[in-house]
Order: structure tokens, then C-alpha cells, then sequence
């Protein structure tokens, strides 16, 4: 029926898992993770690659904030149990953690309770606004005063 009615299938803007990722990923990651000035990981297992290595390729003093319902990206146990640390791993509960932090919950709040905490949260509602009435829908919640 698609085929009939837009003369052919067509692909969606994304990588399927299984498909290679385009070199401009690679490329982007090892120029602009190590110069990062703070990492957020969003809504992930962090069990799927490349993904799941991104944490270590920041610097070991970048602070990561990761905004999921679910504690991941911790390290693996044989590695603690040998009195090593994990770049990648986050240091969740850990006395030696510096840099990483936790917000449980979805996405959608985490963001908005970070751009709270920065002061940002008036001009985030509003871009929201904006853009729920430029596609005209009905925004997500009461628009800012």
C-alpha cells in the first residue's frame, strides 16, 4: 500500500541497529568528547556499542550526568573485584565518585528539572510552547508566565 501510494518505500533519517554508522559519528566522537566540559547521557541500557563507550572517551575530570529510570553504565564486578577502575563505568554509590550523577526518572523531567536547577527553566518551557503551537499542538503543560 505505501509502495502504491508514494511510489516506493523510503528509509527513515536514522541508523537501524546491525547498520554501520556514518564516519562523521567516529569523527565527532574522538574530536569532541575529550574536549567536553560535561557529558549527559540520556535514556539508555548503555549496553549497545559504540554508545556504550562514549563515557570513557571524556575527560577523567568531566562530569557526566546521566537523566534514565534505571542505574546503568555501572562497572563490571570482575573489574572491581580486582581493584581496578573503569573509565567508562559510572561511579554511582562509589566513595572515589567526583564527577558522576544520577537523576531517576524520564528524560522529560530530568531536563526539565536540570533546567531549573540552572535557571533555565522559563526559557525552556517557552521554547516548548513555541514549538508545540508552531506544529500545532497542544503544548506539553501550562505555558510559562
Amino acid at each position: 500500500e505505501l509502495a502504491e501510494r508514494y511510489g516506493g518505500l523510503c528509509k527513515p533519517d536514522i541508523v537501524f541497529f546491525g547498520e554501520q554508522l556514518p564516519a562523521r559519528f567516529f569523527e565527532a566522537a574522538e574530536a569532541d568528547l575529550p574536549a567536553a566540559e560535561a557529558l549527559i547521557v540520556m535514556g539508555t541500557s548503555l549496553k549497545v556499542q559504540p554508545f556504550a563507550s562514549l563515557l570513557g572517551r571524556c575527560g577523567l575530570a568531566t562530569p557526566r550526568l546521566l537523566l534514565n529510570r534505571e542505574l546503568v553504565g555501572e562497572a563490571d564486578p570482575m573489574v572491581r573485584l580486582l581493584g581496578l577502575r573503569d573509565p567508562r563505568a559510572m561511579l554511582h554509590g562509589d566513595e572515589a565518585n567526583h564527577r558522576d550523577a544520577f537523576f531517576k526518572g524520564d528524560c522529560d523531567a530530568g531536563v526539565l528539572e536540570l533546567a531549573r536547577l540552572l535557571g533555565w527553566d522559563e526559557e525552556l518551557r517557552a521554547s516548548i510552547h513555541d514549538h508545540a503551537q508552531a506544529q500545532q499542538q497542544p503544548p506539553p503543560g501550562p505555558p510559562p508566565p
